[in-house]
């Protein structure tokens, strides 16, 4: 089994006002760098990134860790749903995965996630054939692990739907573990400071 990691990173950040939320400081580095990081010292064989292509210091970013495939696509994704189908055409274009391969996504905002939380997935996909999905206590949470058979079903939600409707609850396979491992996402300046200000001492 193969794991593909897409890292949907196309957004606008409308609500963080005028910063780059990926590219705030997170300890000695940068939110993006953080989670890059997490994905390629995971034991996932491959990480897509997707940006936009008028936002160049983001791409400078991902372009800075060996093992990123970035793709940059013409159009601004007008959604993350959009970002995802994009990632998924180049996995499948470049790396040519079959169905016993597994996909994962998570949003590119998570400066909490860790390599070890990736790991915990990917091993929990391994003899599955469900969406697996953590749950941190009684919260869903990232990232999420589908297989690559359900790859053509993403092609098929509606406008309207975005890829967290995909899995149907008898076709998702929960993986618990404990709440405070939950990596939060951060669309807004106070969720920045709370969470850096949650941080333990590394």
């Amino acid at each position: 089994m193969k794991c593909f990691g897409i890292i949907p990173a196309a957004g606008q950040s409308l609500r963080m006002g005028a910063e780059h939320k990926l590219l705030l400081p997170w300890r000695n580095e940068t939110v993006i760098d953080h989670v890059l990081r997490a994905w390629t010292e995971s034991v996932a064989q491959q990480v897509v990134a997707i940006v936009r292509s008028d936002d160049i210091p983001l791409q400078q970013a991902c372009r800075r860790w060996p093992g990123i495939d970035l793709v940059i696509p013409e159009e601004d994704p007008p959604d993350m749903k959009m970002s995802i189908q994009l990632g998924l055409q180049r996995i499948a274009a470049v790396y040519e995965p079959d169905d016993v391969d597994r996909w994962m996504v998570a949003p590119a905002d998570l400066p909490t996630l860790t390599s070890e939380l990736i790991d915990q997935v990917i091993e929990a996909s391994s003899e599955s054939d469900s969406v697996i999905v953590p749950r941190f206590g009684d919260r869903r949470g990232h990232p999420v692990s589908f297989p690559w058979s359900q790859v053509p079903q993403v092609f098929k939600l509606g406008a309207d739907q975005g890829v967290n409707s995909l899995p149907a609850d008898d076709h998702v396979q929960w993986l618990d573990l404990p709440a405070d491992e939950r990596p939060d996402d951060m669309d807004t300046p106070a969720d920045y400071l709370r969470l850096r200000n949650e941080q333990k001492p590394s």
